[in-house]
C-alpha cells in the first residue's frame, strides 16, 4: 500500500521551521530567501523515515528507531534546504537517518522543555535575588561557608562534565551565603514566599529527572528557566542561583 503525503497547515510548517530555526540542520543554509521584497521557501518538508520506502531501504532501516509511526506525524519531518533534501533522498542510508533522527529527536525534547518551561511557574520574588547579584558588593559575597567539599561532589554522575563542575562550585563558594541571605530578606518581608519558591525548584527538578535526561541536560534546563521567567541581565546570575539550589539540596 502506498502512502499518501500529507499538506501541512502553515501553522505546522512554521512550528516545523521554528524547531531548526529557520536554517538546515544539515548545512546551516537560511530556509527562506528574499526576492523583490517578498519571502520565498528554499526547503521542502523531508521524511526522516520514507514515506514509500523502496525494497533497499526497507532492509537498510531494518533495525533503526522509527520516530513515529505515522510517517506523516510532524515527529518524522524536518525541513531541510533543496540541496540536502536531494541528497538525503538518494540513496538513504542508515548512518544519514540516524544523524538526522538524533537531530529531530533533539528539536523535539528541546520543544517539550519550552512547553515544561511556560507551565512551570516562579514567584516573582526571586527577582530580588536575581537583582541582587547586581548590586551587591562582591567582596561581601566570598564569606566561609559551611560546607563539607565532598557534598556537592557526591550529588554529580560520573558522566557530569568537568568544567560544569568547577563552574558550581566557585559559584557555590563566592555566592551561597550571599543568595542564602537574600532568601531570609525575602522571607521575612513575604513569609512563606522563599519557601513557595524552594518547592516550585523542587518540583521543576523532579519533572526534569522524571524524563531520564542526563543531569547536564538537567542543570542547562533549569538555567534557562531561571533566565527565561527572571529576564537577568547575563545568563551567569541563571547558573549561580542554580548553583545555590544545587548545594541546598533543591536540586540534584
Amino acid at each position: 500500500m502506498t502512502n499518501k503525503r500529507r499538506n501541512y497547515s502553515p501553522a505546522e510548517e512554521l512550528s516545523l521551521t521554528t524547531q531548526v530555526e529557520g536554517i538546515c540542520p544539515l548545512c546551516g543554509k537560511a530556509l527562506f530567501y528574499t526576492k523583490k521584497v517578498k519571502s520565498y521557501k528554499g526547503y521542502e518538508l523531508a521524511h526522516i523515515y520514507p514515506l514509500n520506502p523502496s525494497a533497499d531501504e526497507i532492509e537498510e532501516l531494518k533495525n533503526e528507531e522509527r520516530l513515529h509511526e505515522d510517517v506523516n506525524h510532524p515527529d518524522n519531518l524536518i525541513p531541510l534546504c533543496l540541496s540536502c533534501h536531494g541528497k538525503f533522498d538518494k540513496p538513504r542510508t542508515a548512518s544519514e537517518y540516524q544523524k538526522l533522527a538524533e537531530l529531530k529527536k533533539s528539536q523535539i525534547r528541546k520543544s517539550k522543555q519550552q512547553e515544561i518551561q511556560i507551565e512551570y511557574q516562579l514567584e516573582d520574588d526571586i527577582r530580588l535575588v536575581i537583582d541582587g547579584l547586581y548590586s551587591a558588593d562582591y567582596a561581601q559575597m566570598g564569606t566561609e561557608i559551611e560546607y563539607e567539599s565532598k557534598s556537592l561532589k557526591e550529588k554529580f554522575t560520573s558522566d557530569f562534565p568537568s568544567p560544569i563542575r568547577q563552574k558550581i562550585k566557585h559559584n557555590v563558594a563566592d555566592y551561597y551565603q550571599f543568595v542564602k541571605s537574600k532568601f531570609a530578606e525575602i522571607e521575612q518581608d513575604n513569609p512563606n514566599s522563599s519557601v513557595l519558591i524552594f518547592s516550585q525548584v523542587k518540583s521543576y527538578y523532579l519533572k526534569q529527572k522524571s524524563l531520564r535526561i542526563s543531569q547536564q541536560e538537567i542543570f542547562s534546563n533549569i538555567v534557562d528557566w531561571f533566565f527565561i521567567k527572571t529576564k537577568p541581565q547575563t545568563i551567569e546570575a541563571a547558573e549561580i542561583v542554580t548553583s545555590f539550589f544545587i548545594q541546598n539540596c533543591e536540586v540534584f
